[in-house]
């Protein structure tokens, strides 16, 4: 459980404020001694709720420094384990019986409370109610007022879309029909009143278990038609100039990226202050003040508090929100780096700012740094000795650019030489299969199909034994875009990992996106829990960000969705043409964050 605290979320600065953690069936909760380097841990069952445990930790700390501060500073700590369990006792028997006490007050005063009285009448106001400020009152009051004039507004709003629904949405009305067989979809009378005949409707799968007749299924079916030949060639053609990369082009994962280079921390203007008052280094106006602290700096005396790390921290908080990192997750970093800091040293000639950016820089580092391999092409080539294709399922919402995504991965290995085949698993969406099918096309690659109505979990273990048989190294599978609500899609999604088990899950996600991604990632990581049995879990294993090119130094969601799942972003899209990706340089995402 402590190697789990230590890798999961002290080394990838997951602490926050309230400095705690849930593992497997136990809480966690650490204070820090950061003028010893040491982290103080109280783990306990997390349905057992313990009052006392704040109390616990601070007096094991305190009492703990008192008694072995100087032999750690001296190095001279090397009989293991301290003599501590008497001292440790000691603590946990008077934290106990603060908790106790408080507890016993708590019942002392609620027994003090006057009961009603039985000769009440029924509505009357009891003593403590009438204590109750009269704008509270008026204020509740005018909450629901408004919450009933919002939602009258929502009703009103409702039925007047449903009045332009009933009337076509234009402003000629629909001859209302008072009979109608089933599965007309509303047309009505053949010609109307008119004489000119009504577009009919395409009839979907309504997604009842009601079956489909065979003539309804060759209707839906649209991957088993023949094509015109010269239609074909003419959106190949299209493909081929909207897609591949012009002559001489170089591919963007072939750039280098220059290294995260150290730079000045500091503005040259720090010392001019508002009203002309000169500055110290740690904001302080007062002459005294700054000279005492500007000495303590350059003798390395000084000892960072709190106090003088909020408005640096605070500064910084808001610095990475507008860089578009959810707030929650730039307060956790944000608290955590102030929770290490706190107590330390500053370093001769040394600004509270430069500490402050130097430990959040590398704390972003920590998070972003891959704690596993990401070198695709390696995996592939040693999965090569197991005869099975490396596959790579592709998951996201709708319109992110899964499709497009999966058709740049494609092409990124076929440049190094692999053999790559792509599954056509996108059995809900009408063009799914035709889309891929140009793109496989366009990049000289078989795409196995089944056309539409048939389970993509199936298509999906039948394409991996086709890539089998035929000696392709990686199978390539698209799968339908959901919502992260849709209950429906997410049990298929499931079904289609457990049966087939891939090597790499990669979630497809927009760049541009804050909090809504995180959403969307964490949910489809719930339903993958939730619907897969214990023993065969696999939740994502990577991200690939989407419009990377379009949001300039707003490159938040990368620290967001790695910091929530500790999984690593693999690729980012920077434009539309298959060249257009490359792999996360994280130097490059902590200059601009920081720019």
């Amino acid at each position: 459980v402590v190697d789990a605290l230590i890798s999961n979320t002290l080394l990838e600065e997951k602490g926050g404020s309230d400095r705690s953690a849930e593992i497997d069936s136990y809480m966690l909760r650490w204070t820090l001694a950061n003028e010893l380097e040491l982290v103080f841990v109280v783990i306990y069952q997390k349905l057992i709720p313990l009052l006392y445990i704040e109390d616990l930790l601070e007096g094991m700390k305190a009492q703990f420094v008192k008694l072995f501060a100087a032999e750690i500073k001296a190095m001279n700590a090397s009989t293991y384990p301290l003599p501590f369990d008497e001292p440790f006792e000691k603590c946990l028997r008077k934290a106990q019986r603060k908790a106790l006490d408080v507890k016993k007050e708590v019942a002392s005063k609620r027994s003090l409370v006057t009961p009603p009285s039985p000769n009440r009448r029924k509505g009357q106001p009891t003593p403590d109610e009438d204590d109750v400020g009269e704008g509270e009152g008026d204020d509740d009051e005018a909450a629901a007022g408004g919450e009933q004039a919002e939602f009258k507004n929502m009703m009103s709003a409702r039925a007047a879309l449903a009045e332009r629904a009933a009337s076509g949405g234009g402003g000629k009305r629909r001859p209302k029909k008072t009979s109608s067989k089933e599965g007309t979809g509303g047309d009505g009378d053949e010609g109307g009143k008119n004489g000119k005949k009504v577009k009919k409707m395409t009839q979907w799968h309504d997604g009842t278990a009601k079956k489909l007749t065979k003539k309804q299924k060759e209707a839906l079916n649209r991957s088993a038609k023949d094509f015109d030949g010269n239609e074909d060639d003419a959106q190949l053609a299209e493909y081929q100039a909207k897609f591949l990369p012009e002559a001489g082009e170089v591919a963007e994962w072939e750039e280098e990226e220059p290294d995260l280079e150290d730079e000045d921390e500091e503005d040259e203007d720090d010392e001019g202050g508002e009203g002309g008052e000169a500055k110290g280094w740690f904001g302080k106006s007062a002459v005294g003040s700054f000279l005492k602290d500007s000495l303590d700096s350059a003798t390395g005396n000084k000892v960072l508090t709190a106090e003088e790390l909020a408005p640096v921290l605070d500064a910084m908080r808001q610095q990475l929100i507008s860089k578009n990192v959810a707030s929650e997750i730039a307060l956790n970093i944000t608290e955590t780096v102030k929770a290490t800091l706190v107590g330390q040293k500053l370093a001769s000639f040394t600004r509270v700012k430069t500490m402050v950016t130097q430990a959040l820089k590398s704390a972003v580092m920590r998070v972003l740094t891959p704690k596993k391999s990401t070198d695709i092409l390696h995996e592939i080539i040693s999965n090569r000795r197991s005869g099975k294709p490396y596959t790579i399922v592709f998951v996201g919402i709708n319109g992110v650019g899964k499709s497009t995504s999966l058709a740049k991965v494609c092409y990124y290995l076929k440049q190094h030489n692999i053999k790559v085949m792509i599954a056509a698993c996108d059995t809900f969406r009408s063009g799914a299969v035709e889309q891929l099918r140009s793109h496989a096309r366009c990049l000289d690659v078989p795409l196995f199909e089944k056309g539409y109505l048939k389970d993509p979990g199936e298509v999906a273990k039948a394409a991996i034994d086709e890539g089998t048989a035929n000696g392709f190294d990686v199978v390539l599978v698209d799968t339908a875009g959901r919502m992260q609500n849709n209950d429906k899609l997410m049990r298929e999604l499931a079904k289609l990992v457990q049966i087939n088990d891939p090597n790499l899950l990669l979630f497809v996600g927009e760049a541009l996106v804050g909090n809504d991604g995180i959403d969307q990632l964490l949910m489809f990581n719930k339903a993958l829990q939730t619907y897969i049995p214990r023993a065969q879990a696999h939740e994502v294993d990577g991200i690939v960000l989407t419009k990377f090119d379009t949001i300039d130094d707003k490159v938040g969601a990368t620290l967001s969705m790695s910091y929530k799942t500790g999984q690593p972003v693999m690729f980012v899209g920077t434009g539309q043409k298959y060249t257009h990706l490359k792999k996360l340089n994280v130097n490059s995402v902590i200059r601009a964050l920081f720019s």
